[in-house]
């Protein structure tokens, strides 16, 4: 499904992950099932409940189905 210029797909984290400091240590993205979107140049970001997006690096997630 795409979302304006962005596909939005599940993903699986297999831990939680945590924005790097010093600017998202805060934002952090618990283990589990999350809705993410990838931009045009490939990047992905879980959506949180709030909203805002983390990014997540590829080793840090798994596509769903």
């Amino acid at each position: 499904m795409t979302e304006g210029n962005r596909e939005t797909f599940k993903v699986y984290l297999p831990r939680t992950v945590r924005g790097d400091w010093p600017i998202g240590h805060r934002i952090v993205a618990e283990m589990g099932v999350h809705n993410a979107v990838r931009n045009p140049h490939g990047a992905v970001s879980v959506v949180l409940a709030d909203g805002s997006l983390l990014g997540v690096k590829p080793g840090e997630f798994e596509e769903v189905q």
